[in-house]
């Protein structure tokens, strides 16, 4: 019989043969340990079974925590079962847990500049505006290297993201002086945002902290986190009167439904909607009769 440990390290090896992100590898595992503590605690030996899934999904909804963290644990769950246990998995018996169809508060480009200044140092600074500047997810900005940014043709790398894929994101060009001022006074060897190790990333928590105190600091009353800035880029650019499928593509969506779904979020006093007639350089007639003003010839 397998134990935990032989479980979480074939599932482990089951994610990277898929490919999936580390911050995936992180998440699921969490997941499943706390699946084995409540088995543990249940008494519940030998075979897994969908009624023990259900009801470790019941006392997570019980206990609080978020739906997007149920919403994991039941994904990490799934996984195992089918891909690594290979059991089947009853659907009707474990329902994935309904999410919240919550709308994400939408920061000013007032509020943003004032959290920007907020920031401790130049380290929150550069990545609260790299992550308003591309829309990048937390995840995929702290993944981003040195090498991933080609300053000349405004393009940023994002190598495996959400979903295991690759994209290039396209940088504003105020972006540029930013991460050059950034990178002379942190010296960066590997990854942009840089870890207490060499060759090490910022920890996602201590990003989010940091993020988290600047908008305190700038005096927002709600809690800011840095997912609020990708859903400041995507409905700036859209009240900005941005392309949609060119934005699909900046925020690496699979649909675009998903996307679309900003256009609620928009204040539609602010949307500027781009008309190709804006390029057309109009002479109006000055009279009547169908001619040009100090115009001899026909309109034909």
């Amino acid at each position: 019989m397998q134990t935990y440990r032989d479980l979480l390290e074939a599932f482990e090896a089951y994610l990277y043969l898929r490919n999936y992100r580390q911050g995936t590898h992180h998440s699921y595992l969490s997941s499943l340990r706390l699946f084995f503590r409540y088995r543990r605690e249940k008494g519940w030996q030998g075979d897994f079974t969908a009624e023990q899934a259900r009801s470790y999904m019941v006392s997570r909804h019980r206990s609080k925590v978020s739906w997007i963290t149920v919403n994991i644990d039941y994904s990490a769950i799934k996984m195992l079962y089918v891909e690594v246990l290979k059991l089947s998995w009853d659907i009707a018996a474990t329902p994935r847990p309904k999410t919240l169809s919550l709308m994400p508060r939408i920061l000013s480009k007032e509020e943003v500049r004032r959290v920007i200044f907020a920031a401790r140092n130049l380290k929150s600074q550069a990545l609260i505006i790299l992550l308003y500047g591309t829309g990048l997810r937390i995840s995929e900005a702290l993944s981003v290297k040195l090498d991933d940014i080609n300053s000349d043709r405004l393009q940023l790398r994002v190598q495996c993201g959400k979903g295991g894929k690759d994209r290039y994101v396209v940088m504003p060009e105020q972006l540029i002086p930013v991460l050059r001022t950034y990178y002379k006074v942190y010296r960066p060897s590997v990854y942009i945002f840089n870890g207490e190790k060499i060759g090490s990333t910022w920890k996602m928590r201590s990003a989010q902290m940091a993020i988290k105190k600047a908008a305190q600091q700038a005096g927002i009353t709600k809690p800011v986190m840095a997912h609020a800035f990708r859903h400041c880029y995507a409905t700036h650019h859209l009240e900005n009167g941005t392309n949609l499928l060119f934005l699909k593509n900046q925020l690496g969506h699979k649909d675009l439904k998903t996307t679309q779904q900003y256009l609620h979020l928009c204040t539609l006093t602010e949307m500027r909607i781009y008309h190709p007639i804006a390029d057309l350089e109009i002479i109006l007639l000055q009279t009547r009769s169908g001619r040009y003003s100090g115009s001899t010839g026909s309109t034909t």
